[in-house]
């Protein structure tokens, strides 16, 4: 009778057309679209790159699900995760997520615009961590849905991203950010315009013979000029399998 009370809380967390999915990580698991926006595996690789020292505060903008809130939390010592989630049905999925992961102690979750969240929030944080939407926009629909939002600059630009990261960030903080490769040249003239030094370039291949098709930036505010880039990161195997890195850095055994 006590598994069947359990497992029926545990599904009244879900709603229509939701399901939850396991992150491979510690029994954690994350509510989902079973069709709709979902998040990939770049907010995986993202996350995992995060370093961040024991009583940190971090901001996750643009936080979709939670994924990235919910893995920075669990993997590290991080006092707090505040992530920032300007669509209401997302951010409330995020809740939820969090909920059920029981994080509640170590990750808030906002409804409200990147803009001006600086004001609410303060300037002190050491980390910020963005997956944004990877693509500028070339035309708009007059009533962009969910996945346009996430996937198109509709609701947020790069460069608002960067200044949002500087006004959140304290002195020497730390900023995350992954994005399409090609998109590498305005994401180190933004960072650079915003006092955040890029200090390390993680070039992510799909598979050995591909091209590197994403980056990963990670800066410092108010550092000095210097720069490292790592040999590339590849994600998948030949046969399709997650290479040793990536099992690694997602903490996948076998």
């Amino acid at each position: 009778m006590i598994f069947k009370l359990i497992d029926a809380i545990i599904l009244n967390m879900l709603k229509e057309n939701e399901k939850f999915e396991s992150l491979d990580y510690k029994g954690l698991e994350i509510i989902q679209s079973k069709n709709g926006y979902r998040f990939t595996s770049d907010a995986v690789l993202l996350a995992n790159t995060v370093k961040a020292l024991p009583g940190q505060r971090a901001v996750d903008l643009g936080t979709g699900s939670g994924i990235i809130a919910i893995l920075i939390a669990a993997k590290t010592q991080v006092k707090e995760v505040i992530g920032v989630e300007i669509q209401k049905r997302l951010a409330d999925m995020a809740k939820r997520s969090v909920e059920h992961n029981n994080l509640s102690s170590k990750i808030k979750i906002i409804n409200k615009p990147l803009q001006g969240i600086y004001k609410e929030l303060g300037n002190n944080f050491d980390i910020v961590v963005c997956n944004p939407p990877y693509q500028t926009l070339t035309s708009k629909k007059d009533n962009p849905d969910e996945e346009d939002i996430c996937r198109y600059e509709y609701a947020v630009t790069l460069k608002e991203i960067m200044e949002c990261a500087q006004k959140l960030l304290k002195f020497g903080g730390n900023f995350y950010i992954i994005n399409k490769a090609k998109r590498l040249s305005e994401m180190i003239y933004f960072m650079k315009e915003h006092k955040i030094e890029p200090k390390k370039i993680t070039l992510i291949q799909p598979k050995p013979d591909k091209s590197i098709d994403t980056v990963i930036v990670e800066g410092k505010k108010g550092a000095k000029s210097s720069l490292v880039i790592p040999k590339p990161l590849v994600v998948y195997n030949e046969d399709g399998t997650f290479t040793d890195e990536v099992k690694r850095m997602y903490g996948i055994e076998g």
